[in-house]
């Protein structure tokens, strides 16, 4: 029991890890969540420092998801309950990072990154959905809603996971669509920021 509670623990923490705000830091002194969206994410990186920046961001959330799954599965094996709370631990931390106010991003990197860990072939397939999306319409946030939304459905067709992943699939996926309530919102009203491709700061 105490490793269980050990690693969600350690999990939370490796999601805590405030990824924009350390680049943000580095590459030019500033605080991101004071320009842009507001957003501990890479989108706002991007938005605010341009390409190279918002790539380290995005590497280093996805790579902090793939370290807490891995830790996860490495030491408590077949103990699916466990992991399950691990990965929630770990997204949660992303989100509300205690290094950082509890301001956080939109779990959307760091949630790949575990989701790619354990279903490879899933999680392609709905990135190069999400890219096309990203495309045809220049919303980051609607490329991540719907590959939220169908995420569950491509994974159940695809790989068929044990039902405790596939319900832990599912609470990510809701998770993240919470997050972005304030993107549908902006949405809706014709306020959501697009991503420039010209960007090269």
């Amino acid at each position: 029991m105490t490793t269980k509670i050990l690693l969600i623990l350690i999990s939370y923490l490796l999601g805590s890890i405030p990824s924009a705000l350390i680049v943000g830091k580095l590459w030019k002194g500033i605080d991101v969540r004071n320009h842009g969206s507001g957003n501990l994410g890479a989108t706002n990186v991007l938005r605010v420092l341009g390409w190279g920046p918002a790539i380290v961001t995005a590497l280093m959330d996805v790579g902090k998801g793939i370290l807490a799954v891995y830790l996860a599965v490495s030491i408590l094996k077949n103990d699916h309950i466990a992991i399950l709370l691990c990965i929630i631990s770990a997204v949660i931390g992303h989100s509300f990072p205690i290094f950082a106010g509890f301001r956080g991003g939109r779990s959307v990197g760091i949630s790949f990154g575990i989701l790619f860990y354990l279903f490879p072939k899933t999680s392609l397939t709905v990135l190069i959905i999400a890219i096309i999306i990203v495309s045809i319409t220049k919303y980051k946030s609607v490329a991540s809603i719907i590959s939220a939304i169908i995420y569950p459905f491509i994974l159940y067709s695809l790989e068929r996971p044990v039902m405790v992943y596939m319900i832990c699939v599912v609470i990510v996926c809701l998770f993240i669509i919470y997050r972005h309530i304030p993107n549908i919102k902006r949405l809706i009203r014709g306020e959501e920021h697009k991503i420039d491709w010209r960007i090269k700061r």
